[in-house]
């Protein structure tokens, strides 16, 4: 049921952004706020980690392999959010363009 939440969640962000509803400042700084925004993601599941006893006392036991899974998973995600800003600022240059 949460799938649906996001995936709601990440249509309304489409067409807010695609009938151009943000306001400029944030337009300019969005490269930032996502940034900033899965820097706090990722504090955020560091805390809930440091929380639970039942995960911090089975850390040992979960080996190399979690590890290195876990690590794929954060690097492949932020080169996956860079990838797509990348994209949209390509894109945006060349509307641009097209309308000069």
């Amino acid at each position: 049921m949460r799938i649906l939440l996001y995936i709601l969640i990440i249509i309304a962000g489409a067409l807010i952004s695609s009938r151009g509803l943000l306001n400029k400042v944030v337009e300019k700084n969005l490269a930032k706020l996502q940034y900033a925004s899965l820097l706090l993601l990722l504090f955020i599941m560091g805390v809930n980690i440091g929380i639970n006893d039942q995960i911090i006392n089975t850390f040992g036991k979960l080996g190399l392999q979690a590890i290195v899974l876990s690590l794929t998973s954060i690097v492949l995600s932020v080169a996956a959010v860079k990838l797509v800003a990348v994209y949209f600022k390509h894109r945006e240059k060349a509307v641009q363009q097209n309308e000069s």
